[in-house]
């Protein structure tokens, strides 16, 4: 892993303290529950024989919780919050490890499984196994230069993109292209982002021996974001961009909107809740394929935004919650507003319940085209249609019950495959 200003990472083994036997779980060790969506199981369970991996969170001496934030240019920041419980209560902890742009899932997971160590050792030291401790610390030469390191690039980070997939049988294909470029640099003064992408889909069924339906969406766009730290909760900037789609009519799309964000909660604490209300103002020019049902070939919208947005992650779940609405200054009857909230939530021991929905009211479709969409692009979604709304919604229940430890490894005959 590149090192970034300076590397400290601790490594400890136990010398005399075997893998555990796979038939029965250690008595003496504390038991740990990972509440971590990106951790790999198995792999963590393989390296760190020292504890007892429960099912739940109820059981466990030691909870982990396990949270992530995307930065700049593909980078992730991993957050691991430790909190003690039982003989451990009251010793809590929180740890960050930074995965920089491109690494590979080799070293990404090496470097988490060392975070990981490092929040458990405090707990270790705590028992009987503080005997079977060795550790060292490694400090590079480099990391005792007086100087801060000096980055070449100077926190730019560049990437780059293509995905090309396909698929058919005999009455029917599919093909679908995209690609993606973007230039990030971000610092804790200022984070500026430029991207762009281009997205390709065509379908071809054959119905019978006279009749072919063909159809393809195509979009493209770019956009510019600027924004600027004022203090530990605020924050102003501005953003641009630039939109086409065949489906929804566009032959271009341009807007602009300075804003301003206010988050309840201090932008260290990003990764565990923020509470955000973002206000934007602007204008956005569109012109179209097809004149719209409104007998217009272009517009200029003068436009404004509120959103309201609201996430926490917690031992007993998380909640999430963004509602916003758009207005236009020259249509006042025209606005759209939505509402996303979800909740996952673990109310008893070994079970685990998630629900989520998303209501949207649509009152500013300006580019539906005056002429009807046919059968075909109906069916191939080729065509947006007037709506007055748009909904979904879901729901899921886990129940799990039995032996609390699950330290096992045994991964023969995985369902992985299409062969069942």
């Amino acid at each position: 892993m590149r090192k970034l200003f300076f590397a400290l990472y601790i490594l400890f083994s136990f010398d005399s303290l075997d893998a555990q036997d796979s038939t029965f779980a250690r008595k003496d060790l504390p038991n740990l529950f990972m509440d971590c969506d990106y951790c790999a199981p198995q792999f963590f369970k393989q390296e760190i024989t020292y504890v007892n991996f429960v099912r739940d969170r109820r059981l466990a001496d030691i909870y982990m919780l396990g949270t992530v934030n995307f930065i700049a240019g593909g980078a992730a920041e991993m957050t691991l919050y430790f909190v003690g419980a039982n003989k451990f209560k009251g010793q809590n902890d929180t740890l960050v490890y930074k995965a920089p742009p491109n690494i590979s899932d080799g070293d990404a997971r090496d470097g988490l499984l060392n975070t990981v160590k490092q929040g458990l050792l405090k707990y270790l030291v705590k028992t009987d196994l503080i005997k079977k401790v060795n550790y060292t610390i490694d400090v590079g030469a480099e990391d005792l230069e007086p100087d801060k390191v000096k980055d070449k690039w100077n926190f730019w980070v560049f990437n780059m993109s293509a995905n090309l997939d396909g698929s058919g049988n005999s009455y029917q294909n599919n093909l679908s292209a995209n690609g993606n470029l973007s230039a990030n640099r971000t610092t804790k003064k200022l984070r500026t982002e430029t991207g762009g992408w281009y997205n390709l889909n065509t379908q071809r069924f054959v119905v019978n021996d006279s009749t072919i339906v063909k159809g393809r969406q195509e979009t493209l766009g770019g956009y510019h974001l600027l924004a600027f730290t004022v203090g530990k909760h605020l924050a102003v900037g501005q953003f641009a961009t630039y939109f086409q789609s065949t489906q929804q009519n566009l032959r271009n799309s341009i807007s602009y909107f300075p804003g301003i964000e206010y988050n309840t909660f201090s932008y260290e604490e990003a990764g565990r809740r923020q509470l955000r209300f973002i206000y934007r103002i602007g204008a956005r020019y569109q012109d179209y394929f097809e004149t719209t049902v409104y007998d217009k070939k272009s517009e200029l919208y003068a436009l404004q935004s509120f959103v309201v947005q609201w996430s926490q992650i917690e031992k007993w779940g998380n909640v999430y919650l963004s509602a916003g609405a758009w207005h236009y200054f020259n249509y006042p009857q025209n606005y759209s507003a939505s509402i996303y909230p979800s909740i996952n939530f673990n109310p008893l021991k070994g079970l685990r319940v998630g629900l989520w929905c998303g209501f949207s009211i649509v009152n500013d479709q300006f580019f539906l085209r005056k002429s009807e969409a046919t059968a075909n692009e109906i069916i191939l979604n080729q065509v947006q249609l007037k709506t007055d709304f748009n909904f979904n919604y879901g729901f899921n229940v886990n129940y799990t019950f039995g032996s609390k430890y699950n330290n096992i490894i045994n991964v023969r005959f995985n369902l992985d495959d299409n062969y069942w």
